[in-house]
């Protein structure tokens, strides 16, 4: 198996990789492979906007119950605007969670490994409809305050012509480590109720 095909068989089987040699230079090639890959088997759902690149998300990872399943061992938690896009413009924006995940066994890796694995390739989760101003927001794990922020960037700024679906615009609050079991509450001018299973 190639390294694409190492990490589409972890994401399918929702199993851990030893990480594998990588070099920066082969990084985005890995990355846009393993997401031909997802996008082929599942459909395109969407986008993640991150400083690393632009991720895809498959319909499968995209929900809005208030019961989140984890996929894998190792999920961080994100506050983010999630924007619906259509032919390149935006339609709504939500409040939502997007929820990264890797593939391999530790996240202490160099960045370009994220690309390879395309970490955003986890779960998203699609809150309530937000406009703008959005306002600044206060996140709960399990009743404990662990982050505040508000989004300074808009939604028109960072979607592309070529955008369609569920574009997650952006991490606001987090990145922080999140578990099954644990609730997250989100207060702002929306607020976000969801448990991790």
């Amino acid at each position: 198996m190639n390294k694409a095909e190492l990490l589409f068989s972890a994401y399918k089987n929702r199993s851990e990789i030893i990480p594998f040699p990588l070099t920066e230079s082969e990084a985005k090639e890995v990355g846009k492979e393993f997401a031909r890959m997802l996008v082929n088997s599942e459909g395109l759902g969407g986008y993640k906007v991150a400083k690393s690149g632009i991720g895809v998300l498959t319909k499968p990872m995209i929900t809005s119950s208030s019961n989140v399943e984890l996929w894998f061992k190792s999920h961080k938690l994100e506050v983010e605007i999630i924007a619906l896009v259509s032919n390149g413009i935006v339609e709504k924006t939500f409040l939502g969670l997007e929820l990264p995940a890797t593939r391999f066994t530790t996240w202490e890796l160099p960045p370009y490994y994220g690309i390879a694995d395309n970490v955003h390739a986890a779960r998203l989760y699609v809150g309530p409809e937000i406009d703008q101003p959005y306002g600044s927001f206060k996140l709960y794990i399990n009743d404990t305050l662990v982050g505040e922020g508000e989004p300074k960037y808009k939604p028109e700024d960072r979607v592309r012509k070529d955008m369609e679906g569920y574009v997650s615009l952006g991490v606001f609050i987090g990145p922080v480590s999140i578990y099954r079991g644990d609730r997250v509450r989100v207060e702002g001018k929306r607020q976000i109720n969801v448990r991790f299973i």
